[in-house]
């Protein structure tokens, strides 16, 4: 079965100078229809550009430097920019971490939810109107009728954050971004709107592409997750499968990170060193510096990932200092 996205040796540069800087190395996924896919990964690894990238919205001093981005079999980095658009929240759209910036203070909630109809050729204003209502109500968002004509800073940040949902899936896209959807709520609101993007999967049949460095909230929601650092994929596999056997250094660090139960009194693992900066990256694993396993392969090359397990795959030196794939 052919992948609803297809994202192949993606890399992005990063503009220092007349150079750029390597930020996203070469990374390669794949989503399938009704999927949950979590990334999973600490500030500054890439997971929010990679998500720009499949927008097309990468900020200014940005740029794609290789790879290809293929959606429904189309390669949307040969598309022109009318092309993207047409695509662009209608079969691909994406909710960000801060509703608030993203939602327009001057304007009602009802016409910015409709907003997205408009642009992409609807013209009716009452059938508009009754479908933002409908989408409102699908999204468990209270009295759409009052709440329609509201401002943003009239709502909680759980409310906008519902908001922006229900704008996202207007046209009832095929692929759903969310971008640390849930990062700046209260765990109760943080609950809720993970029911809805539950709810989002299973009723409306989109795909979810869910980025968090929140690992709790990867496994309770996603199918598959992605460990990123640094730019790289490390690991990739079923949700149950990483976490119950982490097989990269980096992931066991991760996971060894959380409170558990049975680890009750005993201090919590902690990863020794800091990120790499853009420019002070190793040319083969960039956890390498950080890793207590780490051997001289590992400076030097990054390794072809190897399937320990169908659908369960690692980017790692082995300790024979051979490198698998």
């Amino acid at each position: 079965m052919n992948p609803l996205l297809d994202v192949e040796r993606l890399s992005l540069g990063i503009r220092r100078g007349k150079a750029y800087l390597s930020v996203v190395d070469a990374i390669g996924f794949q989503i399938q229809t009704g999927e949950m896919v979590g990334i999973l990964g600490e500030s500054g690894c890439g997971k929010t550009l990679t998500a720009l990238a499949l927008m097309g919205l990468l900020p200014p001093g940005v740029r794609i430097t290789g790879g290809a981005i293929r959606f429904m079999g189309r390669d949307l980095l040969n598309l022109s920019e009318r092309e993207r658009c047409a695509i662009r929240g209608n079969e691909i759209s994406m909710v960000f971490q801060e509703p608030m910036s993203s939602l327009n203070p001057v304007l009602t909630i009802g016409r910015q939810i409709g907003e997205p109809l408009v642009l992409h050729g609807r013209k009716n204003k009452r059938l508009i109107h009754r479908e933002v209502l409908d989408m409102m109500d699908k999204l468990g968002l209270p009295e759409p009728a009052k709440l329609i004509t509201a401002y943003p800073h009239q709502l909680s940040g759980g409310m906008r954050q519902r908001v922006m949902l229900a704008l996202a899936m207007m046209c009832k896209p095929k692929l759903l971004i969310a971008d640390e959807a849930t990062t700046a709520l209260d765990l109760s609101t943080q609950a809720q709107i993970l029911r809805l993007l539950e709810r989002i999967n299973r009723d409306l049949g989109a795909s979810i592409l869910f980025i968090s460095h929140d690992l709790a909230l990867i496994r309770r929601l996603c199918d598959r997750v992605l460990v990123m650092y640094a730019g790289k994929i490390l690991e990739e596999g079923t949700v149950e499968a990483v976490f119950s056997n982490p097989l990269h250094e980096y992931t066991k660090g991760l996971i060894g990170s959380i409170p558990q139960q049975e680890r009750k009194g005993k201090p919590l693992l902690s990863i020794p060193g800091t990120v790499p900066s853009l420019d002070e990256k190793p040319p083969g694993c960039p956890f390498a510096p950080r890793c207590g396993k780490a051997s001289a392969p590992c400076l030097v090359r990054f390794p072809d990932p190897l399937q320990v397990t169908p659908g369960h795959q690692v980017c790692c030196v082995t300790p024979e200092g051979e490198t698998n794939g």
